[in-house]
């Protein structure tokens, strides 16, 4: 019993034991395999978390290229155009849009290299250029530095808060420095060192992408030649914080980033680049390189950094961390991952006994399995979504996806940037908005998914600001459980439409331009020789068909063979195919006279310029040729050269001085006449200023300006002076008395210079003073005449009064009777007293004319009474004659302002003479009549006339005509030059118009001042 007790005890045992120790090895399992999972797990969150950092790193790179990119394209612009104004500059940024196209860049600008020779002309010219674009530049220096070489900020784009980066020089600050020559040593772009930025207002990080620029089209190849050829760099400035905001959107508040040095030496001390403003502000994650900063304020990205705890360097969990190589520069990269793998089962419930274990180990292994698939899935997972938001944030093209109703569901930043629509301002609405139509694959018969047939297609569209756009669109449709959806990469294609529009334009311009140069041959060849381009110009001229020539090596026919050796031998050169190279060797075009042998074998001068046509890389593609016939240019060359020389021979055998100046008054020919007379050779005269040598002194021998000089007024003004009042100065100092004319020369209405001819005016001049001597002498000679007639007459007339006086009082009987013969006497002696007082008084009339002493009274004169009583005093001398009078003279012919007395004797000199000079039986009338303001009266006889050719002479002093003198009438001459005075001091105006042997007609025109009063 006892026995039994013990055996069944030890049974148990045994049970027991292996129940324990079956489930201790159950428990073991499990636990080993709960330990092994969560190992697993771990392993799998730490893969996920460094594929999202190197994710992250990936956008940071591809963002900065995006940068260097765009930046190359404006460094190709410079070294093509070179550097430009200032307006040149913003007209070229506003196209590229840069700033646009690439969010994150603070600025975009170029820093030109300045000698420090060239600092004071470059700073004033830039000034200069700054002043006329009216951009908002602020006043140009370079700062800070005064000496030196430099590399100041010339360009900035926007100038509106950046106006402390201009004239900023690079080279004052070692950071942007080492970036700029090290740019400009390799050849490539560089980043700078952390920095802040000279616009900074924060306490932001910044950094700046240096591309260099080079006068050449290509990067030499050496660094001495990099050196040579350096110009500048072109570069783009931007805060780490929008670095990363742009690359990483709202995933940059899980970035730190530290700068560890160069790629080129061993790695630095990491300095903190960029932090996210939670950890920044969090005392659990100090920064490695400023441990000390201040903390900054919520809204702006600290530069702190997230290295850990400073005591253990213990990096945080769930920052991984790795390390990224940009433009010179290394960064090491620490973003906080976001892994979510869900609940893990670390301990499986354990089961005594075999099926516990066998469980066990079955999950065990179930959820080793699972966990291993779910992790590679998720990591999977991550890395694609991260690569797929990194292409289309980052991606230039616009990408939008649109549902089955048109309504756009996805709108990356590209589409934001086309259409000027941020994503939240679009989503959800439709796709009609911005493309009129929407998209072809939605909007076409239903087909089968997948790309559109014509993957490739041209829509329009419409900006937010109303722009039209010409998109390329490449539309997908795909299906999901939501139904159909169509996605399209959209790009921006307007301004490469407006440029194959432009190139269309152009190609159509030169088309026209070889179709319309009929004038000059248009020869094209390639590099072998061969015949590309022949117009109808080159036909004409050379007499060949296009079709004979083009796609053949005939340019050797084309040539002279003769001409063609020996510009060989001329050059140098061992074969005629050599002579072109050598002729465009240095990149520019060669011009020189060439002989071209026609169809016919005639042969024509030709002027030739021949081009060289280069691809990108510099290697010459081919030669165009232009040439135009010279052969007329030649004949009229030969007919210039006869006529210049004929012109030289008439010059020289002029009696007169010739000479011609340029605009800068240097005399360029001059004749032998004029050298002569000045005592120079003709030799000694080309070349030398005018003025200095001929014109120097007035003739009283002061200084003479060259500015007062009519000379330099001709050249100056175009006009033509003709002078005879100065002198022209010999070679040994003596002055020469001349008269000159001074022409301008033009050409192309422009004044190129004078002409100027001159005379010696010595004999004359000397000829002019004698008579000047004579007149004055004449006039002292005529003064005494007047005197003496004045004197003589004032004398005569009293005695000749008292003569005729008594002569009256005997023909009266007053003092007693006398006997006919004796009355007869004493009539005819008072007739003679009469003429000689009528003579006394011309005389003294025409003295008081001379002496300015005439003066008339201005009374209101009826000129009907006065008439009439001239009628009435001359009607008895008529009678005795045997004359008809008439008088023809209206009552209201008008009153006159004027002298009474002299109007009559005007009127008494006319009728007197009319009465004189007819024969008896003859008629004198005497009319009047009113024409407007003025009053006609004629005197008009039946006379002897006068001669036509003395009819000029009529009114002259003494004159008498010839047939007067001839019929013995007695006269002086005097009494009609008296009347013209009279008339025109009463401002009327008198004519007369004769025949000879039929009377004369004498008209007298008076202004009439008033009606005749009633």
């Amino acid at each position: 019993m006892g026995e039994r007790r013990g055996l069944q005890w030890r049974a148990g045992v045994v049970r027991w034991g292996a129940a324990v120790l079956i489930t201790a090895t159950v428990i073991a399992v499990a636990a080993v395999a709960s330990l092994f999972a969560a190992h697993v797990s771990e392993r799998t969150r730490e893969r996920e978390a460094q594929a999202q950092t190197v994710a992250a790193a990936t956008r940071l790179e591809r963002q900065v290229d995006h940068y260097v990119e765009a930046l190359r394209g404006v460094a190709a612009w410079l070294r093509t155009e070179g550097w430009p104004s200032r307006t040149d500059y913003e007209r070229y940024t506003d196209a590229v849009a840069v700033r646009r196209r690439y969010p994150g860049i603070q600025a975009v600008g170029a820093a030109q290299f300045v000698d420090a020779s060239a600092r004071t002309v470059f700073s004033r010219r830039a000034a200069a250029d700054l002043a006329r674009a009216e951009q908002g530049y602020p006043a140009f220096r370079i700062h800070p530095g005064e000496t030196g070489e430099a590399l100041p900020i010339t360009y900035v784009d926007p100038v509106g808060g950046n106006e402390a980066a201009v004239g900023f020089d690079f080279l004052s600050e070692p950071r942007r420095r080492a970036a700029a020559l090290a740019a400009r040593d390799l050849g490539v772009p560089r980043l700078s060192a952390p920095t802040t930025l000279v616009q900074e207002t924060g306490t932001q990080h910044g950094a700046l992408v240096m591309v260099p620029v080079y006068r050449t089209t290509t990067t030499p190849a050496t660094a001495a030649a990099r050196r040579e050829a350096f110009t500048g760099v072109v570069y783009a400035a931007f805060r780490m914080g929008d670095l990363a905001e742009g690359a990483l959107g709202v995933d940059a508040d899980r970035l730190w980033l530290d700068d560890v040095g160069s790629t080129t030496t061993p790695a630095t001390a990491p300095q903190a680049l960029y932090a996210p403003s939670a950890a920044a502000s969090s005392a659990a994650a100090p920064s490695a390189a400023t441990p000390s900063a201040a903390t900054p304020s919520a809204a702006t990205p600290s530069a702190a950094t997230p290295s850990a705890d400073a005591s253990s360097g213990r990096v945080p969990d769930g920052v991984e961390e790795t390390e990224l190589s940009v433009e010179g520069r290394r960064w090491r990269v620490r973003f906080d991952a976001a892994t979510d793998l869900g609940p893990l089962t670390q301990y499986g419930p354990l089961a005594l006994g075999v099926g516990g274990a066998a469980v066990a180990v079955l999950a065990g292994a179930l959820l080793l399995a699972l966990t291993s698939a779910r992790s590679r899935a998720r990591v999977l997972a991550v890395s694609m979504t991260a690569e797929l938001h990194s292409v289309t944030d980052t991606a230039t093209d616009a990408i939008v996806t649109v549902d089955h109703s048109g309504s756009v569901t996805a709108w990356n930043r590209g589409a934001a940037r086309m259409f000027g629509i941020e994503p939240g301002g679009i989503l959800g609405a439709p796709v009609d908005r911005v493309i009129p139509g929407g998209l072809p694959a939605l909007t076409e018969a239903p087909g089968p998914v997948g790309p559109h047939p014509d993957p490739t297609v041209e829509v329009d569209a419409t900006r937010a600001d109303g722009t039209e756009l010409h998109v390329e669109a490449s539309v997908s449709t795909w299906k999901s459980p939501k139904g159909l959806f169509a996605t399209a990469i959209l790009r921006d294609v307007t301004e490469r439409r407006r440029a194959e529009a432009e190139i269309r334009r152009t190609n159509d311009l030169l088309e026209g331009v070889l179709r319309g140069a009929t004038e000059c041959a248009i020869i094209g060849c390639d590099a072998t020789g061969r015949v590309t381009v022949f117009n109808e110009g080159a036909h004409r001229m050379l007499g060949y068909r296009a079709e004979e020539v083009i796609g053949r090596a005939v340019l050797d026919t084309l040539h002279d063979p003769a001409e063609m050796t020996a510009v060989a031998d001329e050059l140098g050169v061992d074969s005629v195919e050599e002579i072109f190279q050598v002729l465009l060797r240095d990149g520019l075009p060669s011009t020189r006279e060439w002989t071209y042998v026609r169809s016919d074998g005639y042969k024509l001068p030709v002027l030739l310029t021949v081009t060289s046509l280069r691809a990108d890389d510099g290697t010459v593609e081919g030669h165009i040729g232009i040439a135009f016939d010279l052969t007329e240019a030649h004949r009229l060359e030969r007919e210039r050269a006869r006529l210049a020389n004929r012109f030289e021979q008439l010059v020289d055998c002029s009696g007169e001085g010739i000479y011609g100046l340029d605009g800068n008054d240097r005399i360029t020919f001059v004749n032998r006449q004029a050298a002569a007379s000045l005592g120079w050779d003709v030799e000694e005269l080309l070349g030398r200023i005018a003025h200095e040598v001929l014109h120097h002194h007035l003739p009283d021998g002061s200084p003479y300006p060259a500015e007062d000089c009519p000379i330099a007024r001709t050249i100056a003004e175009g006009s033509t002076n003709r002078i005879d009042s100065e002198v022209f100065w010999r070679r040994d100092g003596t002055s020469l008395p001349v008269e000159y004319v001074a022409a301008p020369l033009h050409r192309d209405g422009q004044i190129e210079g004078a002409v100027i001819t001159f005379a010696d005016i010595t004999d004359r001049k000397r000829t002019e003073q004698v008579l000047k001597e004579a007149v004055d002498r004449l006039r002292e000679i005529d003064q005494v005449r007047t005197d003496l007639v004045s004197t003589v007459s004032h004398e005569l007339r009293t005695p000749l009064t008292s003569i005729s006086g008594y002569l009256e009082l005997l023909m009266d009987g007053d003092v007693g009777p006398i006997t006919t013969e004796q009355a007869k006497m004493v009539q005819v002696a008072h007739r003679s007293s009469q003429r000689l007082l009528l003579l006394v008084e011309d005389l003294l009339t025409l003295s008081r004319i001379d002496a300015g002493a005439f003066h008339i009274r201005h009374d209101e004169v009826e000129l009907g009474p006065l008439l009439d009583a001239a009628i009435g005093a001359i009607t008895p001398m008529a009678l005795s004659k045997g004359i008809t009078v008439t008088s023809e003279v209206p009552d209201d012919i008008g009153v006159v302002r004027g002298d009474a007395a002299h109007l009559d004797r005007v009127m008494l000199n006319l009728l007197s003479n009319a009465v004189k000079f007819t024969p008896g039986g003859g008629a004198v009338t005497l009319s009047g009549r009113r024409l407007g303001d003025e009053a006609m009266v004629t005197v008009r006889d039946t006379g002897i006339g006068i001669p036509v050719d003395e009819q000029g002479r009529l009114f002259d002093r003494f004159f008498r005509s010839s047939n007067a003198m001839d019929e013995a009438i007695q006269g002086t001459g005097l009494g009609l030059s008296i009347v013209k005075t009279i008339v025109e001091h009463h401002g009327g105006r008198i004519v007369a118009d004769s025949q000879l042997n039929h009377g004369s007609t004498f008209t007298l025109t008076l202004p009439v001042h008033a009606a005749v009063r009633a």
